[in-house]
């Protein structure tokens, strides 16, 4: 198909060629209603775009087949059979991929460091998720993908599994060996599905690492946004080969999908689409300079550590986009000195946690902020050396090889059973009663039906406060954990 059309874009633009007297939805008219105010920061070109697909982006039936075509070129360019643009996120994109894979009661093997994406449509719809462990790098106490023979385990002991999701490549840059982990699925007639939010560039550069597809996964989801350029909440969702009902597939699509998707979200994701079909390997060329020039200046910078291509497990890539940063040789906790770094040098890094920052290049990152963040870190660390300046420190956080997961209860009867709330002090084993998944990267650290042991208590305590964000907790202050009320777990031992 022709890679130069972008029949979303298309549309809109014949749209503001020919102006609808509109009396239908969006209220504001194409922005014939927007205050001003708001036009001055938004401009009033957002809202002249924002219009409905049906009698807006094409016609009352949608018989311009905008959408469809859309999605077909899509579809070519990442080489599968299947693409819908979806406007809720990778979040709800990965919704869609489980419930075309799996229904309620049914079993599903879960990388064990999945998004809160995943384990949230398997509290909403009622699935069992069985984890599978993941490789820890206990020198920078982060979390990789899943080794071949950990899938294999899994599969032996759950032959039931409708489905395995994985993560690759992981917040860190990461991947996993799709290549092997899909064929141990397939010999056994089990879809793979790949939660690929940070790799929807890979397949349009070959200095990148392999997109998931082309080693062989049913389902990849991207997050368009996150680096290809697409507006926030624009994602992708691809899938090839029969071990996936297309038919169903798509049927998940439309039950989750708003009637209403932002118009401006879906043309800015057909877009992105074109420019790296047409442009990836150059676009991808220079973000990949500017991040080995980041690199190189932070290896001169005493007291952080960089994560390199010499620190990967067997069977893993990396994209050297993301650069991860150990910071624990300092003394001061990564969330200060991340909030050091954007109160100083206006300096925002992708990630920070008790002993790490990350910084993602992307093809919007200049030389201008490679500089100003390789010199924000250099003033910090002299200044930490030197005893000049003063942040909070790491804490006495566990490694996270320590956090262990024992599922006490099936996860829905912990979510909607009686509960009750505790100091986290207090909590050690208590059963989860809510969801703590601390953001970035929104990886869960305890889920409904999970025991809270003595190490979860310690570390979230620590990473509190140390500085972390709870993405979920009840309680804002973080010192308050929902749990199962204490009669529930002896009423169920007693039946």
């Amino acid at each position: 198909m022709d890679q130069t059309q972008a029949p979303i874009l298309d549309a809109l633009q014949q749209i503001e060629r020919r102006k609808v007297h509109g009396f239908g939805a969006p209220g504001h008219h194409q922005g014939a209603a927007l205050p001003r105010d708001l036009a001055k920061v938004l401009g009033k070109r957002v809202f002249e775009a924002d219009v409905i697909t049906p009698k807006g982006l094409d016609d009352r039936t949608e018989g311009e087949h905008v959408l469809q075509r859309a999605h077909e070129i899509a579809a070519e360019a990442w080489a599968a059979d299947f693409c819908r643009f979806v406007t809720g996120g990778s979040t709800q994109s990965l919704h869609t991929a489980l419930a075309a894979v799996a229904g309620p009661g049914d079993t599903v093997l879960v990388a064990a460091n999945v998004h809160k994406a995943e384990r949230a449509h398997v509290l909403a719809v009622g699935l069992k998720a069985e984890i599978v462990p993941v490789m820890i790098d206990d020198a920078f106490d982060i979390e990789h993908g899943v080794a071949p023979e950990a899938l294999t385990a899994a599969l032996d002991a759950n032959p039931d599994a409708k489905a395995f999701v994985v993560v690759s490549p992981t917040y860190f840059g990461v991947t996993s060996d799709i290549g092997a982990l899909s064929a141990i699925c397939h010999a056994r007639s089990v879809p793979l599905i790949c939660d690929a939010a940070w790799g929807g560039a890979f397949a349009f550069c070959e200095a990148l690492p392999d997109d998931a597809l082309t080693k062989d996964a049913d389902v990849a989801v991207y997050s368009v946004h996150k680096t290809m350029g697409a507006l926030t909440q624009g994602s992708a969702l691809l899938a090839q080969g029969e071990l996936v009902d297309r038919q169903r597939l798509w049927m998940a699509y439309e039950l989750f999908e708003t009637t209403s998707p932002s118009v401006p979200i879906l043309a800015s994701l057909d877009v992105a689409r074109r420019e790296h079909a047409l442009h990836g390997e150059a676009i991808w060329g220079k973000t990949l300079e500017r991040a080995a020039d980041l690199r190189r200046r932070l290896n001169k910078i005493k007291g952080v550590r960089v994560f390199g291509r010499g620190d990967l497990p067997a069977g893993s890539d990396l994209d050297e986009t993301k650069v991860l940063i150990d910071v624990s040789a300092l003394g001061a906790s990564g969330y200060a000195i991340d909030d050091w770094l954007n109160q100083e040098y206006r300096v925002s890094v992708g990630l920070s946690d008790a002993r790490h920052l990350l910084a993602i290049v992307a093809p919007g990152t200049t030389t201008a902020d490679v500089r100003a963040l390789a010199r924000g870190l250099a003033a910090c660390a002299k200044g930490l050396r030197k005893g000049t300046l003063s942040l909070a420190p790491t804490g006495d956080a566990l490694p996270i090889s320590a956090l262990g997961v024992e599922m006490a209860l099936e996860a829905g009867e912990a979510l909607f059973g009686a509960a009750e709330q505790v100091p986290l002090a207090e909590a050690e084993g208590r059963i989860a009663a809510e969801m703590i998944a601390p953001a970035p990267p929104g990886v869960p650290r305890l889920v409904p039906g999970q025991r809270i042991s003595a190490a979860h208590v310690k570390w979230l305590s620590a990473n509190r406060d140390a500085g972390a964000f709870f993405l979920d907790p009840i309680d804002p202050s973080e010192r308050m954990i929902r749990v199962m009320a204490e009669a529930a777990p002896q009423a169920l031992a007693a039946e």
